[in-house]
């Protein structure tokens, strides 16, 4: 089992090195290749994982044999935590991506931890608590991204130009060629080739843009 200084594990902060010990002293030990998965989305477990070296990819299945990474943690860094407080089943799956080794804390043998040294179990629930707070905030993010791109990708976000069709509210539209045209959007229309929006400029004339060509609005 590879070396590295617990002590620094931020799953272990505020631990002293015989607390460190006596919880390293109840996990197991597992050495795997490359490739090779930890777990599997929605299969059941309640054991966490400490990366003690290599490294590992957290993903989601998105359809068939199609995955998007979550996130890469390495040496120090620990994986399964949502599992391990709830034994519920497995958010996301996790793979290694080079050989690796791990501690694997299992939540019965945790509970002698818990039963015979509160405070130690306290300290180390508050540390797990900290990390997954770090980790939702990132799955935030990513939600975030995931939702503004299916608001383009849909074409949900012509709900705001209908509106201001509605009002005859004047705009700039930056187009992609360079030109800028001021107006008012009279009108939106979704034909096979995409949206096309319908403006009437300030001299009064008329012209038809495939908002895909559009950069920017601006409210005059």
């Amino acid at each position: 089992m590879a070396t590295i200084d617990f002590n620094k594990c931020s799953i272990f902060k505020g631990l002293e090195p015989d607390e460190v010990n006596l919880i390293i002293g109840v996990c197991d030990e597992r050495l795997m290749i490359a490739g090779e998965n930890l777990f599997l989305e929605n299969e059941p477990g309640d054991s966490l994982w400490i990366v003690t070296s290599g490294r590992v990819d957290v993903f989601k299945n998105i359809r068939g044999d199609i995955d998007r990474t979550l996130i890469s943690l390495g040496v120090g860094e620990v994986t399964g935590e949502i599992s391990f407080i709830d034994q519920s089943r497995r958010s996301a799956g996790v793979r290694t991506i080079m050989p690796s080794e791990f501690l694997v804390l299992s939540r019965t043998a945790f509970q002698e931890i818990q039963q015979n040294h509160p405070k130690i179990a306290a300290a180390f629930f508050q540390n797990l608590s900290s990390i997954l707070a770090g980790r939702m905030r990132i799955t935030t993010e990513l939600y975030r991204e995931s939702v503004a791109f299916s608001i383009e990708a849909t074409g949900a976000s012509q709900l705001n130009l209908r509106a201001l069709s509605e009002d005859l509210r004047p705009v700039s539209l930056y187009l992609s060629n360079g030109l800028t045209l001021s107006g008012f959007i009279l009108q939106m229309d979704n034909t096979p080739a995409g949206y096309t929006i319908i403006v009437k400029d300030k001299s009064g004339k008329l012209a038809i843009i495939p908002y895909h060509a559009i950069q920017k609005i601006e409210l005059e």
